[in-house]
């Protein structure tokens, strides 16, 4: 088994992204459109420059979270899955991952773990990334897009992970042959 590998994450892309974009970008520079529109260009230039701040801020953070989002991705080393999306990372050994009852499903079928309350991530339209709760209750780490299979790892004593690996058979398959087989994990991670 190869030192380290690495499976990408969805990312922020296609619809979701024309929706953030249109809902963080378009709809604040039209409001201020509107708004210039009926004070008039003169008095809105001595008057409402202030006003622009808010479309560049969210113009500002969409740009970041759309960047951010490329970063989605998981890799298996050392006995250790690490997972990052946008601004958040989970480290997991793969022995704490409860693998028996690891699922790959389509989120139209198993709604119930599905995302629910935001606790602390990035939350869009189509696109979920940080510490999430699932709407089963459970906590999770999630980094989700708008695809349609999943992958749940839960884990012993803690929050699972919910994610949307390109190829989450893979990775599925990884973890369950590093978990099986420990020390040749090890004995590679000493080969450096």
């Amino acid at each position: 088994m190869p030192e380290s590998t690495e499976f990408e994450l969805a990312t922020l892309e296609g619809r979701p992204l024309l929706l953030g974009a249109l809902l963080l970008v378009v709809a604040p520079w039209l409001i201020l459109g509107g708004s210039i529109a009926a004070q008039g260009f003169a008095a809105w230039q001595a008057h409402g420059l202030h006003e622009a701040t808010a479309p560049l801020v969210c113009t500002a953070v969409w740009a970041v979270v759309a960047l951010a989002s490329r970063r989605s991705r998981a890799t298996l080393s050392d006995g250790v899955l690490r997972v990052r999306s946008t601004f958040y990372r989970c480290d997991v050994p793969v022995e704490a991952l409860d693998l028996a009852k690891a699922r790959l499903f389509d989120r139209e079928e198993r709604t119930e773990l599905g995302t629910g309350r935001k606790r602390n991530g990035v939350g869009l339209p189509g696109f979920h990334s940080g510490h999430f709760k699932l709407k089963n209750g459970e906590k999770a780490f999630v980094a989700v897009a708008s695809g349609r299979w999943r992958l749940w790892l839960p884990r012993r004593g803690g929050a699972g992970l919910l994610l949307e690996p390109r190829n989450a058979r893979a990775l599925l398959d990884a973890l369950r042959t590093a978990q099986a087989h420990p020390t040749r994990l090890a004995a590679t991670a000493g080969t450096r």
